[in-house]
């Protein structure tokens, strides 16, 4: 009896030492958790950035647009198939498009992911210079959804390559929350009716911590 005694105590003092080292367990992955960022977003539940062309937007442009966005980003695709421009939003005095229109457009397509639309006609959009003023691109702040022309709206002259990727960052930039920064060599810097992507190459610290907040890979 004695023997069977010395066993149960010996089994019971185990048991209560393994429950305690599981709830000092639980408690440091609930400490590990806590520590995390707030806006932090794991890969698993990035959504996704899906590109459109508007009519007859290059095919191997937009391919080679995702190409240079997956080096900042880990989920883009591009649809197959091109999409009409909406007549609702075309301006014919003036022979463009309004981007406001084109962004509604482009909303009814987000299913969860942000969209970033691609024309190579002209978009324009209200201000204190014109009613119809020619724009690179228009995003809603922080509501997903992006539209940018590869043409100049003054010269009808296309944007380069660079000009086009900086012009892509930057309009995702908007759709992921982020305002026109005061650095004048970032991405994100206003353009104020005038084109400075001579002078933006990258994203400044703060831009750059934010958007890797919210899943991006920029260094």
């Amino acid at each position: 009896m004695k023997y069977s005694t010395i066993i149960i105590a010996l089994a019971l003092s185990l048991l209560l030492i393994a429950c305690g080292n599981g709830d000092q367990t639980r408690k440091t992955a609930r400490k590990s958790s806590a520590t995390q960022p707030a806006s932090h977003v794991e890969p698993q539940q990035l959504p996704g950035i899906h590109i459109y062309r508007y009519g007859d937007f290059p095919v191997a442009k937009a391919k080679q647009l995702k190409a240079e966005l997956e080096k900042a980003y880990p989920s883009v695709s591009l649809a197959d198939e091109a999409i009409e421009l909406p007549k609702a939003c075309y301006y014919k005095p003036r022979d463009r498009y309004r981007g406001t229109g084109l962004l509604d457009d482009l909303m009814k397509l987000r299913n969860g992911c942000f969209v970033l639309g691609m024309t190579n006609k002209i978009i324009y959009d209200e201000n204190e210079i014109s009613p119809t003023f020619g724009i690179f691109g228009i995003s809603y702040q922080g509501d997903s959804v992006s539209v940018i022309s590869s043409l100049r709206p003054k010269t009808l002259k296309p944007l380069s390559d660079d000009e086009m990727q900086e012009l892509m960052l930057h309009e995702l930039g908007h759709a992921f929350g982020l305002p026109h920064c005061k650095d004048e060599r970032c991405i994100m810097v206003d353009a104020e009716h005038g084109n400075k992507f001579a002078h933006t190459q990258s994203f400044c610290t703060s831009c750059r911590n934010y958007l890797n907040n919210k899943g991006w890979t920029l260094r």
